[in-house]
């Protein structure tokens, strides 16, 4: 315990006179790192909380300790970040009276799996690091608390990495007013919302939308290791009363090989699937042919990737039973992922590899920029984190006119795969 004028000018927050300042100063397993794993156990982690004109907020700072680890904290222009308990934390304190069970869990899964990736990539770069002799890349965590506005987000972005040329996981929590065109939009596929609409003699005021997702790419520096996305996301429409008028889940996953090699999309496929069937086994059916047909580059006629599943407006099920459902879905990505691109970022490649892979990567960021909703639907927001919607677009991309590989090679196969009839890989 200690005054903030005890804190060093530079890591200090200042305040009006009705400021409360405590320093906690703790040890760096706070963050939840074992010792020796890239987060220096000889540094402390410093905390000063309390109030400014009624508002809470709290900065955190990292102070070496005889330390000649010059390995940096989190970082971001918002508060510091402390992990998945503490995002869960920091997300529910938005969350009003009237939330239900399902919106807190919801947000416990998003905040939990953004921490989990983050720790697995950091570790992954830290092993790869540690082998040059190099201090390891690592995630800067920005965390955009706009409650007033009702937004409250973190985004997760590492990019020049070993094993990572650019990944990003981001949640996000938006609590808005329903507007006529949104509405319209959204009663379309919910008939308890356009009753509820026209009982109300056609007027949305009042209606008011919260939504819970989380958005993840990984766009790996081994053209070998496939580039994977995935988001699953809670919708609700509520009442001023705070009854639920409409709600429905939303999400899939989809792999985006540069070199195709069928075991890798069995293994995803499969994993898909069980999440799937355990819970409806007209799910895969019904998903991974949506899957090919949303992620599809029409102009070029190809898919994106070997695809994965889709779904959106989901509520043919109690709430709790689909959450279960992507619950599920959402833990089936780890298990499949990692492996997988552990495994291929240990393969040796050439400089024509990667000129192919930034070639891929030029499709993908076509595909992001021209048909994805979800980007599309960003640039339409007001006051977005524009830096967070164009998150999943890759560090190096390559274009080249008519370019054809030849006949027979593996570049070839994979265009052959993506320009024909989808596969069925489970």
């Amino acid at each position: 315990r200690a005054p903030v004028s005890k804190i060093p000018a530079h890591d200090r927050l200042l305040g009006s006179r009705n400021t409360t300042a405590i320093l906690d100063v703790q040890p760096a397993f706070l963050l939840g790192f074992e010792e020796g794993g890239g987060y220096a156990a000889n540094r402390l982690r410093i905390a000063v909380a309390g109030t400014t004109s009624g508002v809470c907020w709290a900065y955190v700072a990292d102070q070496p300790v005889g330390a000649k680890s010059k390995i940096s904290a989190w970082s971001g222009s918002g508060p510091g970040y402390l992990g998945g308990d503490w995002a869960d934390n920091l997300f529910a304190e938005v969350l009003d009276a009237k939330s239900d069970a399902t919106q807190r869990s919801m947000i416990k899964l998003t905040t939990n799996m953004q921490y989990s990736i983050i720790r697995k990539l950091e570790e992954m770069e830290r092993e790869y690091a540690k082998k040059k002799g190099i201090d390891p890349t690592k995630f800067r965590v920005d965390v955009d608390d706009r409650r007033g506005m009702g937004k409250m987000g973190i985004t997760a972005c590492i990019q020049g990495g070993l094993v990572a040329e650019k990944a990003g996981v981001g949640v996000t929590m938006l609590k808005k007013k329903l507007n006529p065109r949104m509405a319209k939009q959204m009663s379309a596929n919910h008939p308890d919302l356009k009753k509820a609409i026209e009982q109300a003699g056609g007027s949305v005021s009042g209606l008011e939308m919260w939504v819970n997702g989380i958005s993840c790419i990984i766009h790996p520096v081994n053209p070998h290791a496939p580039t994977v996305h995935f988001n699953y996301r809670h919708f609700q429409i509520s009442k001023p009363n705070g009854d639920v008028v409409a709600w429905w889940f939303g999400g899939g996953q989809d792999l985006t090989p540069i070199y195709l090699y069928d075991e890798d999309a069995k293994l995803v496929h499969t994993s898909l699937k069980g999440a799937c069937e355990k819970h409806d086994p007209e799910y895969y059916p019904k998903f991974k042919p949506w899957a090919d047909k949303y992620f599809y580059h029409t102009a070029r006629k190809e898919a994106r990737g070997i695809g994965g599943i889709f779904f959106d407006d989901l509520d043919d099920k109690p709430k709790d039973e689909l959450f279960a459902f992507v619950k599920d879905c959402a833990d089936s990505f780890e298990p499949s992922y990692f492996p997988i691109l552990e495994k291929r970022s240990k393969t040796a490649y050439t400089q024509d590899e990667v000129d192919w892979q930034a070639l891929r990567h030029g499709r993908y960021v076509e595909f992001n920029l021209v048909y994805d909703r979800g980007t599309k639907f960003g640039f339409s927001v007001p006051g977005v984190n524009i830096e967070a919607v164009l998150m999943s677009l890759p560090l190096t991309v390559r274009y080249m006119y008519k370019h054809v590989p030849p006949s027979g090679s593996p570049e070839r196969r994979l265009l052959d795969t993506l320009t024909g009839p989808p596969r069925d890989w489970a």
